[in-house]
């Protein structure tokens, strides 16, 4: 098996293969990446059973390749060198020789056999979108997605079509960020797509073009710029978000939010460290907010303008997820609607686009 390929390319893609590959796995060869070729291109491709990640690249094809090549050795010889040819030599009992005009490198690949199969998706449909607008419907709702293994659910984003309109959803229940956009699509349609996919599709949608995600019975498919990302669906039921949505919240703030952001942040220091907690205390036309760390006996206190007509009260946030969702409104002024401080508070950008945004917060208990 021989073949050659510019440094450079294949550097590039290692350097995206490996953010697939699992940092622990009792399979060895789930740490590589398989190497194998289709006429002039050259197919690399990594997974860690949820998501698989693969390029089709050029390179100059002198025998056909069949081989796994563990991707911290690769990468790093890669990664080492400049934009220079690498020539590749690969016996029969998996042993790999890389020439450059000056070196020469020596490591050891692993048979192929047991490398999974790539998904190969059926009975499939497609939901067509900007790259523009996917990346801003990853990023309005990824970090409301759960890290937490006992909710599998949770690990991922509900993705709702209907006859009219397509839905992002993701919770973690304290929070959940809900974005939906008007479209025409084929059938209705309830899938949660692990939050890893779009970790890993994220970087690449930095061009304005068309991408059609692939939904099939059990993946989930892209493809775009030469590469090809799978993912399996999560199987599990999602939550009926509706119901946990507010809808009779009386109490009303409009509030710039860059000051509010900045104020946020300068606060937020003096906080727990743990809890996070920021309590607001909101009044006629201000806002006051403070954190307080007992244990380090420090504390903080600022006012912030906003308009605002009702009974005084006080409602305490995690700062942090607070000001994820403010940074999220993409407009100047941000519309925070609660009822007391234990029921869930809605953030809202002042005016809506086409694209409907809704943010949900639930208060830290204020004892």
């Amino acid at each position: 098996m021989k073949f050659s390929i510019k440094n450079n390319v294949l550097n590039e893609a290692l350097k995206n293969l490996n953010r697939v590959v699992p940092t622990r796995t009792t399979l060895p060869v789930l740490s590589s990446v398989l190497f194998s070729s289709d006429g002039e291109k050259l197919s690399l491709r990594s997974t860690n059973l949820e998501v698989s990640l693969e390029y089709v690249l050029s390179a100059e094809i002198i025998e056909p390749i069949n081989i796994a090549i563990p991707i911290s050795k690769i990468f790093s010889i890669t990664s080492a060198l400049k934009n220079e040819t690498l020539s590749f030599s690969i016996s029969d009992n998996e042993k790999i020789e890389i020439k450059t005009d000056f070196g020469r490198y020596k490591i050891v690949g692993l048979s192929p056999e047991n490398f999974p199969d790539a998904v190969e998706i059926e009975a499939e449909e497609k939901t067509n979108f900007s790259t523009e607008d996917l990346e801003s419907f990853i990023n309005y709702t990824i970090n409301s997605t759960s890290t937490e293994d006992l909710k599998p659910s949770l690990q991922g984003i509900c993705l709702s079509t209907d006859e009219t309109k397509t839905e992002f959803v993701a919770t973690d229940g304290h929070r959940l960020s809900k974005i939906t956009t008007k479209q025409n699509n084929q059938t209705a349609k309830k899938i949660i797509i692990p939050t890893k996919f779009f970790k890993i599709l994220n970087p690449f949608l930095n061009s304005n073009e068309q991408i059609d995600l692939i939904l099939g019975e059990n993946h989930a498919q892209v493809f775009l710029k030469g590469i090809k990302i799978s993912t399996r669906l999560i199987k599990d039921a999602y939550p009926d978000y509706e119901k946990v949505i507010p809808k009779n919240n009386d109490k009303e703030v409009l509030v710039s939010t860059k000051k509010l952001i900045d104020s946020l942040k300068r606060v937020s220091v003096f906080s727990n460290k743990k809890t996070k907690q920021t309590n607001f205390l909101f009044s006629e036309n201000k806002i006051e907010i403070k954190a307080e760390d007992v244990e380090a006996s420090t504390s903080a206190a600022e006012k912030v303008e906003c308009n605002y007509i009702g009974e005084e009260s006080v409602v305490a946030f995690n700062a942090e997820y607070l000001k994820e969702m403010l940074e999220k409104t993409e407009t100047q002024k941000t519309k925070i609607i609660f009822k007391n401080n234990h029921s869930a508070v809605l953030i809202l950008p002042e005016e809506q686009n086409q694209h409907q945004k809704i943010s949900l917060l639930m208060p830290i208990r204020i004892s």
